[in-house]
């Protein structure tokens, strides 16, 4: 690894480390529900240029993510956030 990419490193860490975690506490939480993306993942390629590191979803079978839907309007219900 040159200086370049050592100090691009550095300077991405913290964005890393929030991707990191935010993806383990999206695992966690849908595991409480029985659910779990198995293709989840931080993309470490990403953030060399912008400074944002993404988190890859990744795929997931159609009665996953209509659990995940459901989940997700219940708690949009609760919040009173739903449009209709």
């Amino acid at each position: 690894m040159g200086p370049m990419a050592s100090e691009l490193s550095r300077l991405t860490a913290a964005a890393r480390q929030k991707a990191a975690d935010a993806a383990a506490a999206l695992t966690s939480l849908l595991a409480e529900a029985g659910l779990a993306l198995p293709s989840i993942g931080v993309d470490w390629h990403e953030g060399w240029f912008t400074g944002e590191v993404l988190i890859d979803l990744g795929r997931a079978r159609a009665d996953v993510v209509m659990e995940l839907v459901g989940l997700l309007q219940e708690g949009l219900d609760a919040r009173g956030k739903r449009s209709s």
